[in-house]
């Protein structure tokens, strides 16, 4: 019986991405017991982590959602103890640091069994502290929570700001987050340049008015009733 979906948003670059996430995509079909992995694609251009994620959960079968990146890698007990966390908790943000696995590592990671403990010593980038600490990367969550707010706003374009404003809307109509005091770990590959695009200036503008709706259910309804006009 299915009672966990892995849902991971991909997009190919015929490369580097491309190896990453097919040993990512083994490794948690190996280290979770009982999931089912559910690969998200879109079709728009540029490329939409919302619509990918949506698109992979209108498959998903589990009752409990594993929002996943594919380049990120975690314990495997983060996420059964998250899980067993939802219990006391709306959702779980299980991590509050993120580890970057350099070149040269995540070359020779890529190259082993996609099981945990890894099969390498991994090396990390020195880390900087956040000011901010992010909450995409992966999510855990019941289904219910998930479709409470209608997934990810697909007007994002690209990326930049889907995670931002997904987890104020979950916040606002479902409960606050719990973060774990624990470090995942980011697969090195080629950054994408997306600062200086059109559709990353719209999508900042977007997510500041999920942002500035946290809290206050009925604007935050307003918003995402106002997706499909």
């Amino acid at each position: 019986m299915i009672t966990t979906s892995i849902i991971i948003p991909f997009e190919t670059d015929n490369g580097p991405r491309d190896k990453a996430f097919h040993w990512l995509k083994t490794y948690y079909k190996n280290v979770i017991a009982n999931a089912e992995i559910c690969i998200g694609t879109s079709q728009s251009k540029p490329f939409s982590k919302s619509k990918a994620i949506n698109n992979a959960a209108q498959k998903a079968k589990g009752s409990i959602f594993v929002l996943i990146d594919a380049d990120i890698i975690c314990h495997p007990v983060l996420i059964s103890k998250s899980i067993h966390l939802l219990k006391k908790h709306t959702w779980i943000i299980p991590y509050s640091r993120v580890k970057n696995i350099t070149t040269g590592s995540t070359t020779k990671l890529l190259n082993t069994k996609p099981v945990w403990p890894l099969q390498t010593t991994v090396k990390t980038e020195k880390m900087h502290e956040e000011k901010k600490l992010p909450v995409g990367g992966i999510n855990i969550m019941p289904k219910e929570c998930f479709r409470k707010v209608r997934g990810f706003d697909e007007r994002f374009a690209g990326w930049g700001g889907e995670d931002d404003a997904f987890a104020c809307s979950v916040d606002t109509l479902c409960g606050p987050h719990h973060r774990l005091d624990t470090s995942i770990y980011h697969l090195w590959h080629p950054k994408s340049i997306v600062q200086k695009s059109l559709h990353y200036k719209r999508n900042v503008q977007l997510a500041y008015k999920y942002c500035e709706a946290y809290g206050n259910k009925r604007t935050m309804q307003q918003i995402i009733q106002s997706r499909n006009k």
